[in-house]
């Protein structure tokens, strides 16, 4: 078994958006960074929807845009069991990006690594253990047929591991209690307009929705997923072979054909006090570790997107850990978490409401309120208002409307009486 020691001031597990726009940050401030992905290669396997908005795009820092993105969608078509409602954005500042994660995440790991960060490939964290004046970190081959593992002295480690954190785990640090269950292929689809479609329903997507994303003229990425919580299967696969045989609109308009299956889960913040409760730096005995991403469940709970936020915070963990080591000072890193805080726990603390109160809709419930939101004055809020990288703005807006209002206070009395 082949073993050797390495010393760095930062060492980020994981290679994601997140992670890689940590290890940036961290080097560019000055940290002897180094990320440690499992795969074999940094993007791969995609398990994403891969749909980001133009502030995530300008967020990731990449120059040449063209080379990730496959199509631009103007908006989205919600379906119920029995209303379509279109929302079309006026501005293209709000417009929607279908993008190859693969070949994203590639640009954000060599970004990080032109700030002057190391990368280990093929390589999972094992062990994180106080050691002298740092934390020793022992990662191990990630790859069956290899044996051998690596000790690596730090000062920091950022988990930015996703859903399944190791280093959360290693860290004893919870922030995600229960996990959406997805699942998506690639496959021939009739598209119509550059429109991503979803669609809503307990017996579509129990707890989420399902969706079908154009990445070209002939091709969507159609998926869903679920809250297991109010699912009568645990199983997704079980609801996206249905819809692609028997959904009044996915099976028409699918055509048989599917590649790159993914399957994968999302994680859900712990409680509704993320801003107050979530823990996601641990000091020991002079040993700080951060998480960062899924691992720390930085995503909406409306949509399931993490990216622009992993990003988001993904700075602000490398500026901090960055800041530690040079001042030698690992309380530093508690500024992390104030500073997540205000950029994003309001809206996740409303998200995590919204999705709570999703999970008791019937399908009823949600033909009425497309029916409610139909309305010209709603459309037009919608549109103007609407923001995927922060939903909250344009719901709390849109329960102000009695029509919604009374769905979501029964909604809301359901809910109560479920707990």
């Amino acid at each position: 078994m082949l073993c050797f020691m390495l010393e760095y001031d930062v060492v980020v597990i994981g290679g994601g958006p997140a992670g890689c726009m940590a290890a940036k940050y961290a080097a560019k401030n000055g940290a002897h960074t180094l990320i440690v992905e499992e795969d074999t290669a940094i993007g791969e396997p995609v398990q994403c929807a891969g749909l980001i908005s133009k502030r995530a795009i300008e967020e990731s820092e990449i120059k040449n845009s063209k080379t990730f993105i496959n199509c631009e969608l103007r908006g989205a078509i919600i379906h119920s069991h029995s209303h379509d409602l279109k929302i079309e954005s006026p501005s293209s500042e709000k417009r929607a990006f279908a993008i190859r994660r693969d070949i994203f995440d590639k640009k954000l790991a060599e970004a990080a690594l032109n700030e002057g960060a190391d990368l280990i490939l093929k390589s999972k964290a094992k062990s994180v253990k106080r050691s002298g004046e740092g934390t020793k970190l022992t990662i191990m081959d990630a790859m069956a047929c290899v044996k051998g593992e690596k000790e690596i002295k730090a000062k920091v480690v950022i988990g930015a591991d996703g859903a399944r954190s190791v280093v959360a785990k290693i860290a004893g640090l919870k922030v995600a209690k229960n996990f959406l269950n997805c699942v998506q292929i690639e496959g021939g689809y009739e598209i119509e307009e550059a429109l991503a479609e979803i669609f809503v329903g307990k017996t579509t997507a129990p707890g989420f929705f399902a969706w079908a994303i154009p990445i070209d003229k002939n091709t969507a990425r159609i998926g869903l997923c679920i809250d297991k919580r109010c699912s009568p299967h645990q199983n997704p696969l079980i609801f996206l072979k249905r819809n692609l045989s028997e959904h009044p609109i996915i099976a028409k308009k699918y055509q048989g054909s599917q590649t790159n299956f993914t399957a994968g889960r999302i994680p859900i913040p712990r409680s509704v006090g993320f801003g107050q409760r979530q823990k996601t730096v641990k000091i020991v005995n002079g040993v700080g570790v951060l998480l960062v991403g899924d691992a720390a469940a930085q995503v909406k709970p409306i949509t399931g997107g993490g990216v622009y936020y992993g990003m988001k915070c993904g700075k602000i963990a490398g500026e901090i850990a960055a800041k530690a080591c040079s001042e030698g000072d690992m309380e530093v890193l508690r500024e992390y978490e104030e500073g997540c805080r205000e950029e994003i726990g309001k809206e996740i603390a409303f998200g995590l409401k919204v999705h709570r109160l999703r999970c008791t809709l019937s399908d009823n419930d949600f033909d009425k309120m497309c029916h409610a939101l139909s309305k010209y004055d709603m459309m037009q809020l919608i549109a103007n208002r609407g923001d995927m990288d922060y939903p909250s703005y344009v719901f709390r807006e849109l329960i102000k409307n009695p029509g919604i209002f009374k769905l979501m206070a029964r909604s809301i009395i359901r809910y109560l009486y479920a707990k």
